[in-house]
């Protein structure tokens, strides 16, 4: 039974699917590369250099793991959200919380699995590079071979399943744990105050920002040298506490925002009647499911801030930081336009409705920029609080304090994000419309067919 359900729900949402797709072909391909340059530095003569090139490459093995167990659990949990509705039919006819988790593990790993090879050959191509540039730059000396070998696939094979594994249970425990006439209950809209998963999203949050508090106080106890080294596993152990957060997060910024919101989504501005009503309801109702969005934006806010603060406190960046800039954020980036097109991926009905009672393209546009102005204020003010929150205890010993950044790096990396919430948010939207044309009730009637497909 469980396997056919899996077998289902990949078919019926090959794009929801895509995305979990997408990050794990990224993590594998990172994984790779690192494992490659590991053995790669066994043929460099004992010294310095190997050390570092050692070091470099278990660093970001490292990095990658932790940043895909947090990525893949976030977008396995978005994919299982969306279908909130069919896991409670399954509830309600029989099915029990061990069917419905090992459904969602099969299709984590039946995702997993082609993304190996996809990832392994980028990874060989990515080490290259990375070898080839480390060369250059001297930084490894000429004529050392790159090996890669059956190493690095096996450890990327072993990163994804594992990764795929535990964030796909992480995903289904809210599902699997439902009674059937609460997940009904969920699916319709109900449900509403405090929940068992709010209770646990709350001592979770305040968890993670206590012990993300006790790394940070315990590397500034280390020593100074390798402050560095363990920066971006205190930026991730504080933004652990900003994904339990979330929809407390997201609720607070709909709120903060309300305001500015209703005089971008008054009546007047969209042209008055119940539709421009209907949309403005609507971005305030989805704040939580917005939520979703903000911790990889704040992963991206974070990790940039800080690295950029690194590169700025020296005269000359090396090669490996000005490499390792670009992967964290390149990384983050990716996670959070995956998250907003699959969140934006999944506004068909919404739309639909919304040309049905009369709505226009405008009106739509408007709605859905709102969301993405959203999530930019509320990602990049946790993320700024991160990086603050890190950096002024152990800036100065990383060589990271964001003081040496000037105000126009924080605007540009405001529009950097706003701009890619934008595009990301936007990118099924024409699709959403195309779908939408013709009669209201026969777009509807024809969503309801393709969601129940």
């Amino acid at each position: 039974m469980t396997t056919g359900l899996a077998r289902a729900s990949v078919r019926a949402r090959p794009g929801a699917f895509t995305g979990v797709f997408s990050v794990f072909v990224l993590s594998a391909t990172v994984v790779t590369a690192s494992v490659a340059m590991l053995r790669t530095a066994s043929h460099i003569p004992r010294g310095e250099m190997r050390e570092t090139v050692s070091t470099m490459g278990a660093g970001f093995t490292v990095v990658t793991v932790y940043l895909s167990i947090f990525v893949i659990a976030q977008v396995m949990a978005l994919t299982v959200a969306a279908r909130a509705r069919e896991n409670a039919v399954l509830r309600a006819v029989g099915a029990l919380p061990w069917q419905i988790r090992r459904t969602v593990a099969i299709e984590a790993l039946w995702v997993a699995l082609p993304a190996l090879p996809v990832g392994y050959g980028l990874g060989r191509v990515l080490a290259y590079g990375w070898r080839n540039g480390m060369a250059a730059h001297g930084l490894l000396p000429h004529g050392v071979p790159l090996t890669v070998g059956w190493p690095p696939a096996l450890a990327a094979a072993g990163v994804l399943v594992v990764t795929s594994q535990l964030g796909g249970l992480l995903a289904a425990h809210r599902a699997a744990r439902a009674r059937p006439m609460d997940a009904l209950g969920d699916s319709a809209g109900a449900g509403r105050g405090i929940t068992v998963t709010g209770v646990v999203r709350g001592v979770g949050a305040v968890l993670a920002l206590c012990g993300g508090a006790a790394l940070t106080a315990i590397t500034a106890a280390g020593p100074r040298e390798e402050v560095g080294e363990h920066l971006p596993l205190v930026l991730l152990a504080h933004l652990v506490g900003v994904g339990f957060a979330g929809p407390a997060i997201g609720r607070t910024a709909a709120r903060l925002l309300a305001v500015p919101v209703r005089l971008v989504t008054a009546p007047r501005a969209l042209g008055g009647g119940a539709a421009a009503e209907l949309a403005f309801a609507q971005a305030r109702a989805e704040s939580r499911r917005l939520s979703s969005a903000v911790t990889p934006v704040a992963l991206v806010v974070a990790f940039t801030l800080v690295k950029l603060a690194a590169l700025a406190s020296v005269a000359e960046p090396s090669w490996v930081d000005l490499f390792a800039t670009v992967l964290y954020a390149a990384f983050a980036a990716f996670a959070a336009a995956n998250t907003m097109v699959l969140l934006s991926a999944e506004r068909r009905r919404e739309v639909a409705l919304l040309r049905a009672v009369g709505a226009g393209t405008g009106q739509v546009v408007r709605m859905l920029v709102v969301e993405a102005a959203t999530v930019t204020c509320a990602g990049f003010g946790c993320g700024a609080a991160v990086a603050l929150a890190v950096t002024l205890p152990l800036g100065d010993a990383a060589g990271a304090p964001l003081s040496s950044l000037p105000p126009t790096t924080w605007l540009g990396t405001a529009a950097g994000v706003l701009a890619l919430a934008l595009a990301a948010t936007l990118a099924p939207l024409p699709g959403h419309l195309r779908r939408a044309s013709g009669p209201p009730a026969a777009s509807v009637a024809r969503d309801r067919e393709m969601t129940a497909s």
